[in-house]
């Protein structure tokens, strides 16, 4: 299914029902989006959603790939920071857990437990995962050829970063109760876990 084709045009109209979801999501959690609420926030009539988003479901798929575009666009930023590779992991795993603790309700439903059905329905959503994978892949290679690289298979050392980072994010996201991660502190443990990580891997 093409999520990218309409059948009605009205000025900006989807761009507008597509910012107005993200403000929704920022402010509140899933279950209080719908296409009702999305017409509300973006002051339209109540069928002119439906004109874009044949059903809830295409919306999330939609809202998914926005996501998807605001974490890559934050990743390539973080990848130039350094031209050392490891430092380079380090900031994209930082620049993951801000993107998670900036949109909350928007990092769930990226990540969420029907994401694989959503999948298979929409293509798009490989390709944009596809994409994630291009930022990332060159610099963990750059990793491997390190003298002090560990001798694992490079798609393992891959699965580990962003299991870590991924993990972390979530942990912290759900309010991990622990004096340590006190919300004030979650972005310092982030950067010492995966800092602590990365260097025991590439920098013995």
């Amino acid at each position: 299914m093409n999520l990218n084709k309409t059948t009605y045009h009205h000025g900006n109209l989807r761009e507008t029902l597509i910012t107005s979801a993200l403000e929704i999501l920022k402010d509140g959690t899933l279950e209080d989006l719908s296409l009702r609420a999305l017409a509300r926030k973006a002051g339209v009539s109540q069928t002119a959603p439906y004109r874009h988003f044949e059903d809830r479901e295409a919306l999330i798929a939609v809202l998914i790939l926005e996501g998807s575009k605001i974490l890559q666009a934050g990743m390539r930023t973080a990848v130039e920071i350094s031209s050392d590779p490891v430092e380079s992991m380090l900031e994209c795993g930082l620049n993951y857990y801000d993107f998670a603790a900036a949109h909350p309700a928007l990092f769930r439903i990226m990540f969420g437990g029907n994401i694989n059905e959503l999948r298979e329905k929409y293509p798009e959503l490989q390709e944009s995962e596809q994409k994630s994978r291009k930022i990332i892949q060159p610099f963990v290679s750059e990793c491997m050829k390190l003298k002090t690289a560990p001798n694992k298979a490079e798609e393992l050392v891959m699965i580990s970063y962003w299991a870590l980072a991924h993990g972390l994010s979530h942990l912290l996201l759900n309010d991990v109760d622990s004096t340590i991660m006190g919300r004030e502190n979650q972005r310092v443990v982030v950067k010492e876990v995966l800092s602590l990580t990365l260097t025991s891997m590439f920098k013995k």
